[in-house]
């Protein structure tokens, strides 16, 4: 089947540009068959999704991108793919960080104040669009106000020189736990970007990996827009080596950012086996047979 799959993709409610509907609308029209919303550390997009999913006949897998606090304080983000996320496992480790992200999010706004832009709370929560605050409403607020040239330049240089508090990053063992009771499977995204092991050879890259493993990971990220022919080998070697799962997607922001089109990456550099959807739902039934 050369049905296209895109399994890591973000909406407004992170830092993507696109609410549920327009990014259903835009699978749709890329002929995308099955997709999965990963908005980073939150899921209330999820059910406006699915239900415009189902619409257009279009697969869908609920899921999330956590920032995970690993070894040395690195920051990886891993991927839950399939999870219920009405779960009372998952809710509790999710709401204990939301709630840990809304109040360190002065210390944020202190921060940023600092460099001359001041936001207050009451600005923020009436664009908000979940339950508690973080720093990706800050995102959105520079973005509608224009204040920087690029999304990427928010982060860069206003909101992750700003270190995390305690409990605003869940451990990697706990998200990896989290993900399991829900129902889904884990997986290490983008392995060799900054928030993942970058400035690591692949011997050190293994062992970080393997450590995942040992704590329950699941899979890895194989296909993605910005890896090069000696990615995908290192990832053949470890997928093989280690006996994981795979996904894959294009990181999908929609106009934040325009070189990458959903379900086919940059310049049509990426195509996903719809087997790797199928492959997915089959473990993640397993996994629900077990709990």
């Amino acid at each position: 089947m050369n049905y296209k799959v895109d399994l890591h993709t973000h909406t407004y409610i992170s830092d993507g540009a696109s609410t549920p509907k327009e990014l259903i609308c835009d699978a749709r029209k890329e002929k995308v068959k099955a997709i999965a919303l990963t908005d980073h550390d939150n899921i209330a997009g999820i059910l406006e999704t699915k239900k415009y999913a189902q619409a257009n006949n279009i697969d869908f897998l609920p899921g999330i991108e956590i920032s995970s606090l690993y070894k040395d304080g690195r920051i990886v983000h891993i991927l839950g793919i399939g999870i219920d996320i009405t779960n009372e496992y998952f809710l509790t480790s999710f709401y204990k960080m939301k709630k840990a992200r809304e109040s360190g999010l002065k210390n944020v706004l202190d921060g940023i104040a600092n460099k001359g832009i001041h936001i207050t709370f009451e600005e923020l929560r009436k664009n908000s669009l979940s339950e508690y605050l973080d720093r990706y409403d800050v995102y959105r607020y520079f973005m509608k106000n224009k204040i920087c040239s690029s999304a990427q330049e928010i982060w860069d240089k206003y909101l992750d020189p700003i270190p995390y508090g305690k409990g605003e990053l869940i451990d990697a063992e706990e998200s990896i736990d989290m993900i399991k009771k829900a129902g889904g499977l884990s997986f290490l995204a983008h392995y060799n970007k900054a928030i993942g092991f970058e400035g690591l050879n692949n011997e050190e890259i293994e062992k970080q990996i393997k450590g995942l493993i040992d704590l329950g990971l699941d899979g890895i990220e194989k296909y993605y827009p910005s890896f090069t022919c000696d990615d995908y080998k290192f990832i053949d070697y470890i997928v093989d080596k280690y006996n994981l799962v795979c996904s894959g997607g294009t990181d999908y922001h929609g106009v934040n950012r325009l070189d990458i089109k959903i379900g086919s990456g940059k310049n049509n550099n990426l195509f996903i086996p719809y087997n790797i959807y199928k492959n997915i739902v089959k473990h993640c039934n397993k996994q629900d047979k077990r709990t």
